[in-house]
């Protein structure tokens, strides 16, 4: 079982203006200008502020790179920007050194609602915080580890929070666990997205998102959630995720004897697509099931949608996966991906 950290909570470190040097330094060099969680305004000429949440896994950096670039073309702090912002620069620690979160700490994408982890009280009041600002809308940038497109995901099916997804792509998920991500609270104070954003450093994932930002800050609050010309929209529905099961070490591709379950190496590839029955996710040894896939109930639903079969891992009904990784760490930390299917819903 992971070790957790039971030292005092992070502080919260509230900052009335963009510090210097934001927009030009790198991550490794960030906690020079932030002592750790931070939680900036930066002055707009009117209305409600746009909330926007960046690094809560340390190696998740395009939503930082894609803020650096946004916030230098508006003159940033000593020019105001179309709306006034309220950025959250979340792991401060792990950005530095380029991981997802460090040993010992909670993952700053779990800790949203509950009271098991320090890093709880740091939620509560950066959640406080967003209340007093009444936000005209959320937004919380991610990377994948895998290959997936970019994607907005909604935890309610509203019109502002579907046209807030439709701004940044046709590709929208709709999940409500893991319920204890910060959007799914930001959800309850205005609408809210999660922008998924590609691989960490990709150049066009990162213009994509300073463009979206831009819009957000620029629009008039009804051009903002009023949805682009609804051509076609690709909804889903997280319904279940999978989970590696205790102790189990994974591999991909050509595994050793030190494996107990080898994946298929284009893995990632499935992701979003629609994967028939019958194909192979992987083999596995000694003749345990590897794998469980637990729904939004937190009920064992393995049987439902796996087969386990001469060591072979087969799916037994046809399934839409979503951020199926290849990265071992990310995989033990969090989770082997989703699974989804096709929704409609009315706009």
């Amino acid at each position: 079982m992971e070790h957790l950290n039971h030292m005092h909570p992070p502080d919260l470190h509230l900052f009335d203006r963009l510090p210097d040097g934001f927009t030009g330094i790198g991550t490794e060099k960030l906690d020079s200008i932030l002592p750790g969680p931070s939680l900036i305004r930066i002055e707009g000429e009117n209305g409600s502020p746009l909330f926007v949440s960046i690094l809560l896994h340390g190696n998740e950096t395009t939503g930082f790179t894609a803020m650096q670039q946004l916030l230098a073309g508006y003159g940033a702090p000593h020019c105001a920007l179309p709306r006034p912002l309220l950025l959250f620069v979340g792991n401060v620690a792990a950005a530095v050194r380029g991981v997802r979160k460090l040993e010992g700490q909670a993952d700053y994408n779990r800790i949203w609602q509950g009271e098991r982890y320090p890093e709880h009280l740091l939620a509560r009041h950066v959640l406080a915080e967003i209340v007093k600002a009444a936000p005209i809308a959320g937004i919380d940038l991610h990377n994948n580890t895998g290959k997936n497109p970019h994607y907005g995901c909604i935890n309610r099916l509203d019109h502002s929070s579907l046209s807030l997804a439709r701004r940044f792509s046709k590709t929208i998920v709709w999940f409500t666990e893991p319920h204890e991500v910060l959007a799914v609270a930001l959800s309850a104070i205005c609408p809210a997205v999660t922008l998924e954003c590609g691989v960490s450093g990709d150049a066009a994932g990162t213009k994509h998102v300073e463009n979206y930002l831009r819009h957000c800050l620029e629009l008039p609050e009804e051009s903002l959630f009023t949805p682009p010309a609804n051509h076609h929209n690709d909804l889903f529905h997280t319904t279940a995720r999978m989970l590696l099961s205790e102790g189990i070490r994974p591999g991909f591709g050509r595994c050793s004897d030190e494996t107990d379950v080898c994946f298929r190496e284009d893995l990632e590839t499935l992701n979003f697509e629609r994967v028939p029955v019958g194909t192979e996710l992987g083999l596995y040894r000694n003749g345990v099931p590897p794998i469980m896939v637990i729904d939004n109930l937190n009920r064992n639903v393995t049987d439902r949608y796996l087969l386990f079969t001469e060591n072979r891992i087969l799916t037994r009904v046809p399934v839409v996966p979503s951020m199926f990784t290849s990265d071992v760490k990310v995989i033990l930390q969090d989770c082997l991906g989703y699974i989804m299917e096709p929704y409609e819903a009315e706009w």
